[in-house]
């Protein structure tokens, strides 16, 4: 039986947040830059994937699985995604939760 595609979503969703995570903490931890400055380098990389994805959709030799890119569109789901999620408090206390160990 396949996943469904909520279940492919939430899949997809928490591999990409984990790569996120850990490129944020290696780039955070290596450039002693701050965190909202990383955020803000995260939130280009994620700019110009958008753009050469887009890009590859267009013309001649476009990706034949049919996406057509509207960027104002596609622009305005990306901000309001990330709206979304960073606005919502965790279901946790991430200072309440007891420390495992050490890395």
């Amino acid at each position: 039986m396949l996943p469904d595609a909520r279940a492919l979503r939430q899949d997809a969703r928490a591999e990409l947040r984990q790569l996120v995570m850990a490129a944020f903490c290696g780039v955070l931890h290596e450039s002693r830059l701050s965190p909202q400055a990383v955020l803000e380098l995260a939130a280009e990389a994620i700019g110009s994937v958008y753009r050469e994805v887009a890009d590859a959709h267009l013309g001649d030799t476009s990706c034949p699985c049919g996406w057509q890119p509207e960027p104002a569109a596609d622009i305005a789901a990306l901000q309001a995604a990330l709206a979304r999620v960073a606005a919502a408090r965790p279901d946790f206390d991430l200072a309440q939760v007891e420390v495992a160990g050490r890395a």
